[in-house]
């Protein structure tokens, strides 16, 4: 039973990754056929954005009210009818009739992580709750490796059209997996009080919460940033259009790497101090990328290594709200710093998007997107300094050892 809650809310955070890879990659696709710029497609990214948001801060009291498993199952169902809705409407040329179908998508999506990694931790004892967290997370990482990796492949042979049914297809194979073989929930009693945002913000959380929140938000602005983008700036390096997606499958290749590196450097320094030291590996990488003429494979390389300690940084955001909340507040915890992660991931893309409108050079949207990457870096050494003595702190480390 633990093994399939495990790898079934994988599997519904990994079609989430892979669908938010699809428009990614598909941008510089639809905008040739659309005869459109790049940067006319931030719309689109920032409803699918917007949407998740909502979804994220459903999530907690949605869960407490039907049940995780109840919420994990409509959020995939809900992304897949938004799925399939896109792929319906991308023959029209609409950008608004696609910003609305990437808000659907969206609002299924958000409900799905924090769903999926709350049923996910309950089937297992405590000291094994933050190895399963970044398990399950690191599922939005391999959906859009997934996505680099094929996406030109699939480009040429599908089109952006084909790809998006491919997606709808595949999120309707994993709803119908889920549907029969999804367990249980776990019968433990979660209070409307406890999955209150206020419970959050008692005496002895409300600092952690509010740097917890400014971390997401911070770290998520710079790895969606590198998502959403990097086909797109890979173009102005000498990529074509099909070759592109190479660079969001090696970004969130790097993102893997980092999520399993990140298990054990955490059980050894601990999360914060880990969520300290990746995310800055990640920086140097991404100023070596923004400031170096590179090309091709080394340019790949580069942009493997910043993937490796940026997108650690955010999938660490999750490991650190289940080991920062107990059972009542962890569903809407990881919800809402998730949203104020999205938030940053709406931000984020759509900085970089009027900058690419006002014709600003590739690498220094990519030294850019370091600033809220150092400032998220800051946020998790105030939090180490802080709770490095702290007892609930220690209790909670004890969780994520392997």
């Amino acid at each position: 039973m633990r093994f399939r809650a495990l790898v079934l809310s994988f599997f519904a955070v990994l079609v989430d990754g892979f669908d938010t890879a699809a428009l990614s990659f598909s941008i510089p696709s639809l905008a040739h056929e659309w005869h459109a710029t790049a940067a006319a497609f931030t719309l689109a990214i920032v409803a699918t954005n917007v949407g998740t948001v909502v979804g994220y801060l459903a999530a907690g009291r949605l869960c407490a009210r039907f049940g995780r498993r109840a919420v994990l199952l409509t959020g995939v169902g809900l992304f897949a009818v938004g799925t399939v809705l896109t792929a319906m409407v991308l023959p029209a040329h609409s950008m608004a009739l696609l910003a609305v179908m990437r808000l659907v998508s969206g609002l299924g999506l958000g409900a799905v992580l924090p769903a999926a990694v709350s049923f996910a931790v309950e089937h297992f004892p405590p000291a094994h709750r933050s190895r399963v967290s970044v398990a399950v997370t690191l599922g939005l990482a391999a959906g859009a490796t997934l996505g680099g990796f094929f996406g030109g492949k699939l480009i040429t042979a599908l089109g952006p059209t084909g790809v998006f049914w491919l997606a709808g297809a595949a999120t309707v194979l994993v709803f119908s997996a889920m549907l029969v073989g999804l367990p249980s929930a776990v019968a433990v009693a979660v209070s409307p009080r406890g999955a209150s945002v206020l419970r959050l913000f008692g005496t002895e959380l409300r600092a952690n919460t509010g740097l917890l929140w400014a971390y997401s938000f911070l770290v998520f602005a710079s790895s969606y940033t590198l998502i959403s983008w990097a086909p797109t700036l890979l173009t102005s390096y000498g990529f074509t259009r099909t070759q592109a997606p190479l660079g969001l499958a090696f970004v969130s290749l790097g993102g893997i790497i980092g999520g399993l590196v990140l298990i054990p450097v955490a059980a050894r320094i601990g999360i914060m101090r880990a969520l300290v030291v990746l995310p800055a590996l990640g920086v140097a990488f991404m100023i070596v990328a923004g400031v170096a003429h590179l090309s091709g494979a080394a340019l790949l390389l580069v942009l493997t290594a910043a993937g490796v300690g940026i997108i650690a940084g955010h999938i660490g955001q999750t490991a650190l709200a289940v080991a920062l909340y107990d059972l009542d507040a962890r569903t809407t915890g990881v919800g809402w710093s998730a949203a104020l992660g999205r938030l940053g991931s709406v931000a984020g893309p759509a900085g970089a998007g009027l900058l690419l409108a006002l014709a600003l050079s590739a690498g220094s949207i990519l030294l850019l997107a370091t600033v809220p990457a150092l400032m998220a870096i800051g946020c998790a050494f105030v939090l180490w300094r802080r709770n490095r003595d702290s007892q609930a702190v220690r209790v909670a480390a004890t969780e994520s050892r392997v």
